[in-house]
């Protein structure tokens, strides 16, 4: 069923009205503000009239069926009044009150399974409990239950905001200066999961923005296959994630119920699926207000040209530039040449820009300025200091009319307004700037952050990512056991990933067949699925070259696994031969309870505890992916040649991770985690090698 009822409904009942202050007085006053009052109905038995509206004594009291019911009562009321309400024929509500599942304790865990089981009895959508509602901008309804600066006469659309913190959405509605298209506050999310809204903003074309505060999802399937649906046709999403420390993701999961999961995990599927990640509330609302204006005018090139109107500042942009890897275009002599037509005698036309006070009153100049940049083929976006006052300010608003007006004389590229500080939003200089599609940013270090942010969303092109996971959760309760290193490896060099020569010998007799088959230097190993570190329990001999070292091996092992580890059971005696040494990386794979096999690639060897430089990725990945991957790594220079070493082979390398990664993904219901350390990698053209491995598999 659609959520056309719950998000536009023609008509609606509130139930529990008041005068007294509270949900029930706050969201009368709000569904008043809405552009059409006429269906708007009051139920409160105890009143005959109230806001100058008839109050009706029940739900079933009432003139029609309305398309929503929003509940303003205590919560112990909720399944009584909800069911009343399925009765009646009513397909969508709004629950407001706190007190379910969200507290932990069994009658609240109770309450709201109640909720569900009436609604899937009645196929009602509900929206809660424990949140503050919904304002729609598009048809001018306002089912808000908190007090809200969000004015219902603006039409200035194209942010969907859909918050699990009823106090974040509240906070950003509570502003004037973010064009709001919709805001869901999704609460708990027992029957419509915040999932199921970002599905609803993404096919919704009044919405070219969605932003996200996210403390949890339920069903990662649907919230990736969102997720790829919007990276297709460009729609971008940004995301504020909570629950990023420990302490925070046990907030998290205590304030909605929701599993917060691995921040790990969550950006490592962001970066799949082209999604925008804030750090900051502030940086959350300056890149969907800059996002909703710009319109999709995006440079074509991540390079950027800075105008500012004072020494320091452009000392400053360039400093703050350089720290979020944002590259200063190289201008043109031509430029440079045009630049000084505008600009007095003793400034120097440069990138980013010193262009004087003395042009903060010459309109023509400023726009001849901003046309030269856009003329210039190495410029993707021009920044320009704007520091737009509290109030009407003159020299303010010529800025603005100038920026404007270039625009509307020809400056196709995208022009990001940014002021030095934090709070001056005159609007009526605001809007000279947006509704030319210039964007009035947040502060320069937060704005210049964005701009990080926008330039790696401009880059991303979906086409290049498989965008699919293996969001698997059937076995993750189930017990696990490890495979033997014999095992493991066997079974991986069934699915086309090198291995050395090995053999499992029980005896003398059979280690002397063995070795006469396998070139020296060997490495013996004890084999056990109950000892994933062998060298802890002296199991490992290694660069064995004869006979007698190998028999002497083979028997100190034995003795050395009787005496460190008595009751581990063993199948033998690994023999292999030993691998020329390579650069060790380290490919593993664990399974995330929420998004599947996770593949993690790094440094291996004994550096894997110590520097712990390493990337993860849901599975499967392409060779793109792999390769990019790689690039993240602090150890990559040791992949790529480094002070003379011969670069190494990653195009082997990226063929191994993806093979590992369509493994996991086809074994993610059995498959627990997988280890391959180290991996040998040789110079380029001779391959890679997994000389150690562990599968855990889980048990049927």
């Amino acid at each position: 069923m659609s959520l056309e009822k719950l998000i536009k409904p023609k008509s609606i009942a509130i139930v529990g009205v008041s005068e007294k202050p509270g949900f029930g007085r706050n969201t009368a006053m709000s569904a008043l503000k809405s552009k059409n009052t006429d269906r708007i109905y009051f139920v409160n038995p105890n009143r005959d009239n109230l806001f100058g509206k008839e109050c009706y004594e029940s739900i079933t009291k009432l003139p029609e069926v309305v398309d929503c019911v929003v509940l303003c009562t205590s919560k112990n009321t909720i399944p009584g009044i909800l069911e009343e309400a399925g009765t009646f024929g009513i397909k969508s509500a709004i629950v407001f009150a706190s007190g379910f599942s969200e507290e932990g304790s069994n009658e609240g865990i109770q309450l709201e399974n109640e909720i569900i089981e009436i609604s899937n009895k009645y196929n009602i959508k509900v929206l809660g409990p424990n949140c503050m509602g919904a304002i729609n901008n598009v048809d001018k309804i306002n089912l808000w239950a908190g007090h809200t600066h969000w004015d219902l006469d603006d039409n200035n659309h194209g942010i969907a905001i859909i918050a699990q913190s009823g106090f974040i959405a509240a906070e950003i509605l509570n502003t004037d200066f973010i064009n709001v298209t919709y805001g869901i506050s999704s609460g708990n999310g027992s029957v419509v999961a915040l999932e199921e809204f970002l599905e609803f903003m993404i096919e919704d074309e009044s919405v070219s923005v969605i932003a996200l505060y996210l403390e949890g999802i339920k069903d990662a399937t649907r919230f990736t296959r969102a997720l790829k649906m919007a990276a297709e046709i460009r729609k971008p999403v940004i995301v504020l994630k909570s629950g990023r420390s420990i302490k925070g993701a046990i907030s998290a999961a205590s304030h909605t119920g929701s599993l917060a999961g691995s921040h790990k995990s969550y950006q490592s599927v962001f970066e799949k699926y082209g999604v925008i990640t804030a750090e900051t509330l502030d940086e959350f609302m300056c890149l969907a207000q800059t996002l909703s204006v710009l319109k999709g005018n995006f440079a074509e090139k991540t390079t950027y040209a800075a105008i500012s109107f004072s020494g320091g500042e452009s000392t400053l942009i360039a400093d703050i530039a350089e720290e979020n890897d944002i590259e200063l275009a190289e201008l043109f002599e031509e430029t440079k040449i045009e630049m000084k037509k505008y600009l007095p005698e003793f400034a120097t036309p440069k990138n980013p820009l010193d262009a004087t006070t003395a042009l903060f009153r010459d309109e023509e100049k400023i726009v001849g300025l901003l046309k030269t940049l856009n003329n210039d083929i190495n410029v993707g976006s021009i920044i320009v200091g704007a520091n737009v006052k509290r109030e009407k300010d003159d020299t303010t608003s010529l800025l603005c009319k100038s920026i404007a007006r270039a625009k509307n004389e020809g400056v196709t590229k995208p022009i990001l307004a940014v002021p030095s500080l934090e709070g001056y939003r005159y609007r009526e200089s605001r809007r000279i700037l947006e509704d030319a599609g210039v964007p009035l940013m947040s502060s320069v270090g937060i704005a210049l952050s964005c701009i990080n942010k926008l330039s790696r969303f401009v880059e991303y092109d979906y086409k290049k990512n498989v965008l699919k996971i293996a969001a698997h959760r059937k076995n993750i309760e189930k017990e696990a056991i490890a495979l033997s290193e014999f095992d493991s490896k066997k079974e991986l060099e069934k699915n086309g990933v090198p291995i050395p020569v090995q053999a499992i010998v029980n005896n003398i007799e059979e280690l002397t067949v063995v070795i006469n088959e396998i070139k020296y230097p060997l490495v013996l190993k004890i084999n056990s699925s109950e000892i994933l570190h062998k060298s802890d329990v002296g199991g490992v001999k290694i660069n064995i070259n004869n006979k007698e070292e190998a028999v002497i091996a083979f028997n100190e092992i034995l003795e050395n696994v009787r005496k460190n580890a008595p009751t581990a059971q063993s199948d033998g005696i690994l023999v292999q031969q030993m691998a020329p040494f390579g650069v060790e990386i380290i490919i593993g794979v664990s399974n995330d309870k929420q998004f599947g096999p996770m593949l993690l690639v790094g440094l291996g060897g004994v550096f894997v505890e110590v520097f712990k430089d390493a990337v993860i990725s849901p599975v499967p990945i392409n060779k793109d992916e792999a390769f990019r991957m790689l690039k993240k790594l602090k150890s990559f220079k040791l992949l790529n040649g480094y002070r003379g070493s011969e670069a190494c082979d990653i195009d082997s390398l990226t063929d191994l991770m993806v093979n590992i990664s369509e493994y996991a993904y086809k074994n993610s219901e059995v498959l627990k985690e997988m280890d391959l350390n180290p991996v040998f990698v040789y110079p380029e053209g001779k391959g890679v090698c997994a000389v150690d491995a562990l599968i855990v598999k889980y048990i049927d």
